[in-house]
């Protein structure tokens, strides 16, 4: 197995990211086995794993299509922005209705500034740190391309990168943390992105490697994230992800690979992934009202049956969102072109 599996299985995966997400934010969502409700409540992982997938799509994309800066990021906001408009604007506007937040919610959310002022009615804060993630994503691959060590250098940047959050953190900036925490996976992504582009083997020293990190992230949940409230030196459970993002994916992929039983599961994962944006967007918006929405849905103590309709009923609207933006999308590329639209 090579670390090109990472690509080839990515929607799949994408999707189980985004299960995982959607898990997490289903915040008394009751499994019934203590081991899983923790791991739904560690759910937001989820998002390292879109970042280190998103990282390994751009180094294929920024190596096989050479473009200047302004046009990649351009590409990139073409991609992500209709649908977070599309979603956005309408959302912002019930929350001006109904929860009483300012017209200006409008402005800070229209131009992405909402995650650094904060502002009453703020969106979820992963679009503004996606285009920050791929602002960073060309120098930081440049300056790897460069180095004679691309794994010194990643462990150094990843090191500096930690030391920034724990300075961050101790200067309370909390509100910020969503996007630090992620740029060391990001770094750690770029570099498994020059390993699928140079279809590297997964061989038995890499896979002890990775063996080690997971049992280190694990422990790292046990031994040091429990002492956050005695220790001067913050142990967030984000860190964590850290270790544990790139084994996890690779178990996911040999999975994949060795269970021909998957095959129908990982075409509705494959579906989910493709929609994810969208699926995510919805997720964190319409579907964050539990309280009106559940009024419509009948549940047991436990939520469950509220939110398994809740799910089935995101992913059918989020991949249909994502359809209609690819249809829009497909008509003003042509439009742009001068070609005939029906």
């Amino acid at each position: 197995m090579s670390y090109r599996v990472l690509s080839k299985y990515r929607a799949e995966l994408m999707g189980v990211a985004m299960l995982w997400v959607m898990c997490f934010h289903a915040w008394d969502l009751d499994l019934g086995l203590g081991w899983l409700n923790r791991f739904r409540a560690a759910g937001f992982g989820g998002v390292d794993m879109f970042v280190l997938l998103s990282s390994v799509g751009l180094v294929s994309s920024l190596s096989t299509r050479r473009t200047e800066y302004g046009a990649f990021l351009r590409r990139r906001a073409s991609r992500i922005l209709p649908a977070y408009f599309l979603v956005m604007v309408p959302y912002t506007i019930f929350l001006i209705l109904h929860d009483g937040a300012p017209w200006s919610a409008l402005v800070w959310n229209g131009t992405l500034l909402y995650y650094w002022v904060r502002s009453p009615g703020a969106f979820n804060w992963y679009v503004a740190g996606a285009m920050i993630f791929y602002a960073l994503t060309p120098p930081l691959l440049a300056r790897l391309r460069r180095a004679k060590r691309r794994e010194a250098a990643t462990a150094a940047g990843i090191l500096l990168l930690l030391l920034l959050c724990q300075w961050l953190m101790q200067e309370g900036w909390w509100q910020y943390m969503d996007v630090f925490y992620r740029l060391p996976v990001l770094l750690l992504g770029l570099l498994i992105g020059l390993y699928v582009l140079d279809d590297r083997p997964v061989t038995a020293r890499a896979a002890a490697f990775w063996g080690v990190c997971l049992a280190l992230g694990l422990a790292y949940t046990r031994l040091l994230y429990p002492l956050n409230d005695r220790q001067p030196i913050f142990f967030p459970l984000a860190h964590a992800f850290l270790l544990t993002t790139v084994p996890a994916l690779l178990a996911l992929c040999l999975l994949f690979e060795k269970l021909p039983l998957l095959a129908a599961p990982r075409r509705v994962l494959r579906l989910i992934g493709g929609s994810s944006l969208e699926i995510y967007l919805l997720n964190v918006s319409v579907f964050s009202q539990t309280a009106l929405l559940r009024r419509l849905v009948s549940f047991g103590p436990s939520n469950r049956f509220y939110y398994l309709v809740m799910f089935l009923v995101n992913i059918a609207l989020g991949c249909l969102l994502h359809r209609a933006v690819e249809a829009l999308r497909t008509k003003f590329i042509a439009f742009n072109k001068g070609e005939n639209v029906p």
